[in-house]
């Protein structure tokens, strides 16, 4: 349309006044066009209903269901038998007085909306909802972005630093001479819950301790990718550098708790038994580089196990999601108590996949495209994605729970938001984290 009122101009068929008055109308229709269409995509999105958001519910058992006691669970069990449903119980905290998680139960069911209509008039019952499947995929990057610079800048001797980009948009060479001067009180302990971790990794082994064989591999690779974000050995001579900073004096060590099998696939509930099992097991950082499309107002056995870890001094981050979309609408991401982590690119743009957090109370943002980490058996590779963004600011949580062991999960992330970087799409994402500036602003208040 603007290239005929200028065809007309030329012609002089109208003024050029009267061209400039009808483009300036033409952008300003467009414009509005535009915001019409994103609105009603908005829209069509937060109007959809529960069971078109919520991810397929987990085949042996669809429903979490929590009851109101021993008698609940009484009366739950006695509906079961006459129903030819199979109940068990889902969760089984060590802590059991600080949380209901162990009034929880799974239900196989053969007709799911039959079963929440008679569930939602059975006494005794107090709440139900639906047991999601999780799915990771980590996205394979073809960036092959090398800075050779980056080695002599961060004082450190890994020799894949210049496959970090990362490094510099966080500006590691002040992190890392800032942990220089920096005591740790205590070794903190950061959990990876994913596919497993590589527990033989070259980079990873100096650093990683088992709290269970069976969670000591990883098929897949997504949970060993994470690891090596947060906590890959650094100053090693080998592979890369990570949150997890240099020297004789460690801050942190890292471990693994499958909660997804070697397909990257799991559920709600053994999600949240992971977070009860790492919480009991005393670590200070909980990662989840995983999550799948559900709706906010019906997360509340993920909020529960949030609060479980939080009473224990335990900080909680989960991964915003990869469908460009609101992480409202995504779980653990919208989980009350926990932190959110949106990705951005080289640019520090919001990465065209990262689901938005301005909705959250917690959103933060760090890198996560074409980020090169451990994969199993003592290689490396670029993987894209929330997932990757995760564990940035788990390495980062770990080493400030090391300097102040009493550092608790608002004040975390209050210090995070303080010293983090505005963005050009920082009011989708949060700012990006600045790992040296935090650590400074912790020092600072001790």
């Amino acid at each position: 349309m603007v290239g005929f009122v200028q065809s007309l101009a030329v012609a002089k068929r109208i003024s050029i006044w009267t061209a400039i008055i009808m483009i300036f109308f033409l952008f300003a229709g467009a414009h509005y066009l535009n915001e019409v269409i994103v609105k009603q995509k908005d829209d069509a999105t937060s109007g959809t209903t529960e069971h078109q958001l919520l991810s397929p519910l987990a085949n042996d058992a669809e429903l979490l269901v929590q009851v109101d006691g021993p008698d609940g669970e009484n009366t739950l069990r006695q509906l079961a038998s006459q129903r030819g449903w199979t109940v068990q119980r889902a969760f089984t905290p060590k802590d059991a007085s600080t949380t209901d998680l162990d009034d929880y139960f799974t239900l196989d069911v053969e007709d799911v909306a039959d079963a929440e209509t008679i569930l939602g008039n059975t006494a005794g019952v107090e709440y139900f909802e639906p047991n999601e499947q999780i799915q990771v995929a980590p996205i394979v990057s073809g960036m092959d972005e090398r800075d050779p610079s980056t080695n002599n800048l961060l004082g450190i001797d890994d020799p894949f630093t210049d496959q970090q980009w990362s490094m510099r948009v966080l500006n590691m060479h002040e992190y890392y001479a800032e942990l220089a001067t920096s005591t740790p009180r205590k070794v903190a302990k950061i959990a990876i819950l994913d596919t497993g971790v590589d527990a033989r990794h070259e980079d990873l082994g100096d650093n990683y301790f088992s709290v269970d064989r069976r969670y000591d591999n990883d098929p897949m690779g997504h949970g060993t990718h994470c690891a090596g974000i947060a906590a890959g050995t650094t100053n090693n001579g080998i592979g890369i550098g990570s949150l997890a900073g240099s020297g004789n004096q460690p801050f942190v060590r890292i471990t693994s708790i499958k909660v997804l099998n070697a397909a990257g696939m799991g559920t709600q509930k053994s999600i949240i038994a992971g977070i009860i099992e790492a919480t009991d097991e005393g670590v200070d950082v909980i990662s989840l580089s995983l999550g799948g499309a559900s709706n906010g107002s019906r997360q509340k056995a993920y909020s529960k196990a949030v609060e479980y870890a939080r009473k224990h001094g335990a900080i909680v981050i989960a991964a915003a999601g990869n469908s460009n979309m609101d992480a409202y609408n995504y779980a653990p991401a919208n989980a009350t108590g926990i932190i959110t982590v949106a990705a951005l690119d080289e640019y520090l743009q919001r990465a065209s996949f990262s689901n938005k957090v301005n909705r959250l109370k917690r959103g933060i943002a760090a890198p996560g495209v074409a980020i090169y980490s451990t994969t199993p058996n003592g290689t490396y590779k670029s993987y894209s994605g929330t997932s990757m963004a995760c564990p940035f600011v788990a390495g980062l949580l770990g080493v400030m729970k090391s300097i102040d062991p009493e550092l608790q999960a608002d004040r975390a992330y209050d210090l995070l938001h303080a010293t983090g970087k505005d963005v050009i799409d920082g009011v989708a994402t949060g700012r990006v984290v600045q790992p040296a500036d935090a650590i400074r602003a912790l020092k600072q208040a001790l």
